[in-house]
């Protein structure tokens, strides 16, 4: 079966060991002819595909510092984010902020109530980072109580009624960040 043939002069053929009947261009290009091999053109219209492929596929990633918002395990429908406070993040400095007075940034939130000794549940959304510690702490008047994390970002509110401010330090391989908000415990 001949699948090319060259367009040369009746009797010549531009391979002496090949026969007639074979009439297929040995190296998938033959000038004369102008016969491109189809293994040839299928191999350069793949590196083609990939190549814009990959040109495509490009992502942007986002260095700024995460959100942090706490919730309700047994009600997720209600989530409330944390104020930044103190963010020092070497990876871009416009990022940088710097709160003097804490305690008053953190009553000026939306207040988040919650049990006595009920579950929270945190989500760290945004930004590509690798976490180097998390701590919680609530204070009421000029008392600290630091929080025991759980497994599954996590961690169990005092048993103590009354209006606190949480503090929520996070540690980065970017920098360091800081949120606070205002939470009421029932």
């Amino acid at each position: 079966m001949r699948r090319f043939s060259c367009r040369e002069p009746w009797g010549q053929t531009p391979w002496p060991n090949l026969k007639k009947s074979q009439g297929v261009c040995p190296h998938g290009f033959h000038k004369k002819c102008g016969v491109i091999n189809m293994r040839f053109l299928s191999f350069i219209s793949c590196l083609l595909f990939v190549s814009v492929l990959a040109g495509c596929i490009g992502e942007d990633y986002d260095f700024s510092p995460p959100t942090v918002s706490l919730f309700n395990p047994d009600d997720i429908t209600h989530e409330t984010a944390l104020e930044e406070a103190n963010i020092e993040w070497d990876f871009d400095e416009q990022y940088n902020k710097k709160t003097d007075d804490v305690q008053a940034l953190a009553k000026k939130q939306e207040v988040m109530h919650f049990n006595s000794g009920q579950k929270v549940q945190y989500i760290l959304e945004a930004g590509h980072f690798d976490s180097d510690g998390v701590s919680v702490s609530v204070w009421k008047n000029d008392s600290e109580t630091k929080l025991k994390l759980e497994k599954g970002q996590s961690f169990y509110l005092p048993e103590e009624t009354g209006e606190y401010v949480i503090v929520f330090d996070l540690d980065t391989d970017k920098g360091a960040a800081q949120y606070v908000g205002n939470i009421v415990i029932e």
